[in-house]
């Protein structure tokens, strides 16, 4: 099982709307439409006749029409007219190769691999369950996937790049606890004091203890839990998706937390935080695949104070090869943010 044996998120849902869409989802390019029932489909971006890119044409009742010489393709990628035919039959080499594709969630999903592809794409936890209020954010990285969900899940770096917004410049000694399975990596903190930050001022009681987890999940999905009891509970989830390149990744993100009867109101300041936050994060990953470039590829030194980045990155190069890392736990790490 390959990196590419796995579902990837395309696009919102909110991004499909009338015309078509390219994209490029782990190098290969596609163009995404709605069908006549109104659900997505997704076809090689590339006419079968001479090869221009059909996402440049236009959709005609679920079809999609080539802008060079009309010809029409239904979701299934075969070809349902050619204008310049007339009523002769069609033949069969006249289509492109189709790629699963489902909508779920608010969210469009692909499958890029050539195997039979998992039943249902990944689910983003307590999205659209009741006393649950979320809102969704997509970004464009310029940085790999490895790059973008080792940062969303590092915490020492928040006391700087967001340095009085998420953590203050006080770091504090802290316990967590890494356990890695064969399809994800995650760090339990003990006992996380609340910082004097302005998250934690607006959004976190005092006098409860705080429950912190960070995970990683194959292939390319962060979560950060903050819970404070049943009724205060924050998490974020975010998807990558290779884009056009290795250096670009194009991240979903979905912001769901239960905060009782003024979830609606916190979502006034907490929304505009969380985007000042990952404009932040776009920034320093772009700078940092700058300047990776620059030297001509990565040379990094890993330390226990990484918690979760290098298995991050010893996961998906293993699933790339099409291996399994066996499990492993280790002691609790001491760290300082």
């Amino acid at each position: 099982m390959s990196l590419k044996e796995y579902w990837y998120i395309a696009a919102e849902s909110s991004e499909l709307a009338s015309k078509p869409l390219a994209r490029v989802v782990l190098g290969e390019r596609l163009v995404l439409f709605r069908g006549p029932d109104g659900k997505p489909a997704a076809l090689e971006d590339r006419c079968a006749h001479r090869n221009i890119a059909l996402s440049g044409g236009k959709v005609e009742n679920g079809t999609l029409r080539c802008r060079y010489h009309g010809w029409r393709y239904a979701p299934a990628g075969t070809c349902v007219e050619v204008p310049a035919l007339g009523e002769t039959k069609l033949p069969r080499r006249a289509c492109v190769r189709p790629y699963p594709c489902v909508e779920s969630q608010g969210f469009v999903w692909v499958y890029p691999g050539v195997e039979a592809p998992p039943p249902a794409p990944p689910a983003f936890a307590r999205l659209g369950e009741p006393g649950w209020t979320t809102f969704t954010m997509r970004n464009l990285f310029e940085g790999t996937v490895e790059a973008c969900m080792e940062n969303f899940l590092d915490c020492p770096h928040t006391v700087y790049v967001h340095r009085g917004w998420f953590r203050t410049s006080d770091p504090r000694p802290l316990k967590a606890v890494v356990t890695r399975s064969a399809d994800r990596v995650e760090a339990a903190f003990e006992d996380e004091p609340i910082s004097e930050s302005v998250v934690s001022r607006l959004l976190f009681p005092k006098g409860r203890r705080l429950t912190h987890t960070d995970r990683f999940i194959l292939p390319a999905m962060s979560r950060v839990d903050y819970s404070f009891g049943p009724d205060r509970h924050f998490i974020i989830s975010s998807w990558c998706t290779p884009a056009q390149d290795e250096s670009h990744t194009r991240v979903y993100t979905a912001i769901t937390y239960r905060f009782g009867a003024w979830g609606p109101l916190v979502r006034l300041f907490f929304e505009p935080l969380c985007r000042t936050i990952i404009a932040q994060d776009v920034e320093v990953i772009a700078a940092q695949d700058a300047n990776i470039r620059r030297f001509g590829g990565p040379r990094f030194t890993h330390l226990e104070i990484d918690l979760l980045g290098p298995h991050i990155h010893a996961l998906r190069a293993a699933r790339a090869r099409g291996e399994i890392l066996e499990p492993a736990a280790g002691e609790p790490v001491e760290i300082r943010f």
